[in-house]
Order: structure tokens, then sequence, then C-alpha cells
């Protein structure tokens, strides 16, 4: 996929990014799955061919991306080695959505319940809206996460695209970032949950479940989809919030 497309699948509004680079745009990406947990210190990231492959851009623009990460310190790219997380600190970059939502501050019933709301609403608006070249994207993204089944940051890189892509496919741009701010909380939890034997198998399954219903433009079955798979990730989170809990009681 072209850098252009790039931004059309994920409809970013011109206004917002006329003074940025794709670069810009990718590098926030990243520097959101550092700040949220998915990706720690030390973490070695995927290679640039399959980062360009999954985030749908090319790998002089990934190149690009993690340059700027690099020299905020956030990474550490070394010549023929995979690029590293290097801090966790990315000061204000990328994390706009979740700063301001505050949705941290939220209980993890009431983050479940609003994303259960939203997505119903946003499965009616994406069913009547989606375009045959979203479909084709978020096919790929689904064999991209087959090819990291034992690989959980790859498959949380490609799987925070595949709802990204889905959100935005709806048109409606509150609607879109309000649930990619829901998606967003307790990521470092999810990370410890899609490391547990067959879960990023079950995921993948909703996923190809998901794509169905919004590739036929089913609405209610989408809804019916998307609530379901939610309710796996609300079921692990809280059963790992829970354990953790233990633990520092102990």
């Amino acid at each position: 996929m072209s850098d252009a497309a790039f931004l059309t699948a994920y409809n970013a509004p011109l206004e917002k990014v006329a003074h940025r680079s794709i670069k810009d745009e990718v590098a926030e990406r990243f520097a959101t799955l550092i700040a949220s947990g998915v990706l720690n210190v030390g973490d070695s990231l995927p290679s640039e061919r399959d980062l360009a492959s999954t985030m749908g851009v090319s790998r002089e623009t990934i190149r690009g991306a993690l340059l700027i990460l690099s020299q905020k310190g956030i990474v550490t790219v070394v010549q023929g080695a995979r690029t590293k997380v290097a801090s966790v600190d990315v000061g204000g970059l990328g994390m706009s959505a979740l700063s301001n939502g505050r949705v941290t501050d939220y209980a993890l019933d009431d983050v479940h319940e609003g994303r259960l709301m939203v997505e119903a609403r946003l499965a009616v608006l994406a069913a009547e809206r989606v375009d045959a070249a979203t479909v084709t994207r978020l096919s790929e993204l689904i064999q991209a996460q087959e090819a990291a089944i034992d690989d959980p940051v790859s498959f949380l890189i490609a799987d925070r695209a595949f709802h990204i892509a889905i959100y935005q496919s709806c048109g409606n741009a509150v609607l879109s970032d309000l649930a990619a701010t829901l998606y967003s909380y307790q990521l470092d939890h999810r990370r410890r949950a899609v490391s547990k034997p067959g879960a990023i198998e079950q995921s993948i399954a909703d996923h190809r479940v998901i794509l169905s219903a919004l590739e036929a433009g089913d609405a209610e079955a989408l809804a019916q989809a998307l609530g379901v798979h939610e309710r796996r990730i609300y079921d692990s989170t809280r059963a790992l919030l829970a354990t953790s809990s233990k633990r520092a009681t102990a």
C-alpha cells in the first residue's frame, strides 16, 4: 500500500496533518504503543519490512519514523540489528487521545460498558460505509496476525491497526477517536493476555468473524461479533488485574 493509501485507510483529516509528514504520524503511533505498555524497554521491534507491511507504509517511512524516535532517545537504532525500545518516556508524542481522554482514570467495568455502546453504534455506520480497500487491508492485517502467532508484540501492532481501520471506516471522527481511546485501556495487560496459549489464535478467529460481517454489510452481525470480542478482552483483563491485585496484597 502506498503512503497516500495509508492516510486514506486511517481516515486522518487533512487539516489535522497538513503540517506533519506521514513518518511523524507513524512515529506517534509507535510512541503510543510504548506509552500504553505494549512495548517495553528492551523490547525489539519487528523488522522494517514487517512493520512496513503491517502499517501499510514504505520502509523509508518506517525508517524515518524510527529515526525521529531515536533522536528523542525513545528507541535505539543499530545498523544490522533490530531496533530496541530505550525509554518509555515519550512525553506528549502520540498520547493526546490517552492523556486528554483520561481513560486510564476509569474503572474497567465502565470502560467495558462504554466500549460496547460505542462499538455498537460504530458497527451500524461501518457496515454502511466501509469500502473495498479497507476490507482488503483488514484481510491483509489478519494475515499479518497469523504470521505473529508466537510474537505478542507484532500481533498487537497488527491488532491495533485492524481495530483502528474498522473504527475509522465508520466515517465519524468522534466515534472513531473515542473507540480508539477505549481500545487503548490497559494495553499493558493485553500484552500479557495474548501471551497465554491459544489467545492469539482466538483473537484471530474473532477478527475473521468481524471481517466477514463487515464485508457482508451486516450491522447486527458486526455489532455482535465486536461485542463477543470485547467481552473476551474484558474477561482476560479482569482476570489479570485480579491476579496483580492479589500479588500486591501478598
